[in-house]
């Protein structure tokens, strides 16, 4: 067992490791019950502090899902007191405290994980449909990372501009063959369909807790800063900031790839054209950041 965290305790008792046979605090993590000692020092071995001996304590283990994952202990520093069954049901109160959080914490950590999961699955189902297009997701995350951490998204946003900006175009899998791999410009049937992909996208992350947020980026990534894009027309700052980000970089990492009908332009071409459409097609900002995230990366 580990000493995780403590008030009043030598520093050096934090982080040590206790012998799962040492004390009487091995007691209340095999057992499950709670400890009235005499002598704190009974408890943990070492410390042999005089700081801690001769003080009465307590432990309570901590126990969620069925186990013992924890305890929780105290003493007292006042001469001649005794710990009581009132302050063993305070600390057994703050001991639940500590398992609802980490029992939270354990969920949480396993959600994040079948969200992870469910993000993998989609990108290597995208990968064998078409190759190129995974490649160009991989290019796409890259940039949006890039320009995310230059306009300052806090951790969480990151995250799902991540996940967002890998599955921009997973719903380019229901886009029949005939259109998702015609070697040329598409005709104006074509394109309809390929239009309808952000949305398909949006309804397929839709349907997978957790990554709601992510499903609404993903619909509204070819939306346009002047409100001409698809598929609501959505303009300005209503666009999600998340999609206003994939959308430029989605336009530069497909310029800068070669396509069956046309060769890669090279990166400061491809600029040229981002900023062409600033204000129009793009969010000045992230034209601004996508520029400084390109230079950065050359």
């Amino acid at each position: 067992m580990i000493a995780a965290a403590g008030h009043g305790l030598p520093w050096d008792l934090i982080g040590a490791r206790l012998g799962a046979d040492e004390g009487s605090l091995a007691r209340v993590l095999t057992s499950g019950e709670s400890l009235l000692v005499t002598d704190y020092a009974e408890l943990v071995r070492p410390p042999e502090t005089a700081s801690v001996r001769g003080c009465a304590g307590a432990a309570v283990p901590i126990q969620w899902n069925g186990r013992v994952g924890g305890a929780l202990s105290a003493a007292t520093t006042a001469p001649h007191s005794e710990f009581g069954k009132e302050q063993l049901e305070l600390l057994a109160e703050l001991a639940d405290l500590a398992a609802a959080a980490l029992e939270h914490a354990s969920e949480r950590r396993q959600f994040d994980e079948l969200i992870e999961a469910h993000v993998e699955a989609l990108a290597a189902a995208m990968d064998m449909r078409d190759r190129r297009t995974a490649r160009h997701s991989e290019d796409v995350v890259r940039l949006a990372i890039a320009v995310g951490n230059l306009l300052h998204l806090d951790a969480a946003s990151l995250v799902e501009l991540e996940f967002a900006a890998r599955l921009h175009d997973v719903g380019k899998i229901r886009v029949p063959d005939a259109v998702l791999h015609k070697p040329g410009p598409l005709d104006e049937q074509e394109y309809d369909v390929i239009r309808c992909h952000s949305a398909w996208g949006a309804e397929t992350l839709a349907g997978i807790p957790g990554l709601e947020a992510v499903a609404a980026v993903v619909r509204f990534h070819h939306e346009r800063w002047d409100g001409a894009g698809y598929p609501d027309g959505l303009s300005g700052a209503r666009i999600p900031l998340g999609s206003r980000i994939i959308c430029a970089c989605d336009a530069y990492a497909a310029m800068t790839a070669d396509r069956p009908y046309r060769d890669a332009m090279d990166s400061d071409k491809a600029l040229q054209e981002i900023v062409c459409g600033c204000g129009s097609q793009f969010d000045p900002a992230v034209v601004d950041a996508l520029s400084d995230a390109v230079a950065e990366m050359d």
